[in-house]
């Protein structure tokens, strides 16, 4: 079940919920916050503004929905991160 938020919000993130002219490099921000790669503070925000992605201290990755008033934050596994796995 931890999955269906990550799945759920990879699919918030589609090429169509950007500006076109920053669709490449929000898409391409999104996608290394997701990943885990995204630095805290980092933030990253769709096109109409309502969805924002954020990562915390620690590495948590916080998708916030404006329009809905909903908070959905999750852990990332880095992959070839052995200490995560035991």
């Amino acid at each position: 079940m931890a999955l269906l938020p990550l799945v759920l919000a990879i699919g918030l993130h589609s090429p169509f919920a950007f500006a076109e002219e920053d669709s490449a490099s929000q898409l391409a921000t999104i996608n290394k916050i997701i990943r885990g790669e995204g630095k805290p503070g980092e933030t990253a925000t769709a096109k109409n503004g309502e969805v924002v992605y954020t990562v915390l201290e620690g590495g948590i990755v916080e998708i916030r929905n404006l329009r809905y008033n909903t908070v959905q934050r999750f852990g990332t596994i880095k992959s070839n991160d052995n200490n995560r796995s035991k």
